[in-house]
């Protein structure tokens, strides 16, 4: 039997997405959806952690932001009025996941904090809220992550969702690691961060993170959230663990998973460079 191309795939999971969630907002690897193969192979570890390019963007991994306080985006508020936008597909490479704060695994490329806020409908902090993050390594490609889970909170991911293959290119290290999947829980400000790496691309598909969203054992959203595109072209272009790939080659605007019901207004993430040559991403989320 022909096997089908990842656009294929992209088209069959975007009809997906009747949940809705509301957006509360201050401020070439060969494939699509939802996976990546490489034709080379992801690595790294955090030995260049500390060094910054010269055009400003620090490489390492999470560990990179380890300690370091950057202040809260959300200081200021997030405004009175919730914009809602649709739900976006899962994918095929949802897999097991894990609590902690750094998803990096060690994996070099630019560190990069997450920080996510949930809300209710009267932009109240939601607490106890599950934030579940995974999304692609600078080559394009999705971990496998193991087979055990170690949360010890009783949530988890399954193994079973990952279309293997297909999301890993069958490349050696993305199927030997765990990088670039976890959750962490908001506090009482509804707010919680999350440390990692800068997301790569994959043929057909613009830069994105998927979440899921739980709390009190209810899954409220699964979607996607997307980023400025004169970062992702300055990321792309300038910075060493992704321009040997160049830059993306679909736009936030062209992408058919943004075009089945994503608001870019809502779904693409605030961000600020730091001083130290790491970038800070931030979004609000409201759930309902």
């Amino acid at each position: 039997m022909k096997s089908l191309s990842r656009r294929n795939v992209l088209g069959a999971f975007g009809g997906l997405g009747a949940l809705w969630l509301f957006g509360c907002d201050g401020s070439s690897s060969a494939g699509t959806e939802d996976g990546g193969s490489s034709s080379g192979t992801d690595g790294g570890t955090s030995s260049s952690d500390g060094s910054v390019l010269s055009g400003g963007l620090a490489v390492g991994s999470g560990a990179f932001l380890t300690g370091k306080d950057y202040g809260n985006p959300f200081g200021s508020g997030i405004g009175s009025s919730c914009v809602a936008f649709g739900s976006a597909t899962k994918g095929p490479c949802h897999s097991n996941t894990y609590l902690r704060k750094d998803l990096s695994d060690g994996l070099v490329g630019l560190p990069t904090r997450f920080e996510l806020m949930v809300v209710d409908t009267s932009c109240k902090p939601v607490p106890n809220a599950i934030v579940e993050i995974w999304y692609a390594s600078p080559a394009g490609t999705y971990s496998r992550a193991a087979q055990a889970i170690d949360s010890g909170t009783g949530y988890s991911g399954s193994l079973s969702d990952l279309n293997t293959s297909f999301c890993t290119g069958n490349d050696a290290a993305a199927l030997a690691s765990n990088w670039l999947r976890g959750f962490q829980m908001t506090g009482t400000d509804g707010r919680t961060t999350i440390d990692g790496i800068f997301p790569g691309w994959y043929a057909g598909r613009t830069t994105h993170i998927h979440f899921i969203i739980t709390a009190n054992g209810k899954t409220y959203v699964t979607s996607q959230l997307l980023f400025d595109e004169t970062l992702t072209t300055e990321v792309y272009t300038k910075h060493s663990s992704y321009s040997s790939r160049g830059n993306k080659d679909t736009l936030n605007a062209n992408d058919n998973i943004v075009r089945g019901g994503l608001s870019l207004s809502s779904s693409v993430m605030s961000f600020a460079k730091q001083s130290d040559g790491a970038v800070v991403t931030w979004k609000a989320i409201t759930i309902a």
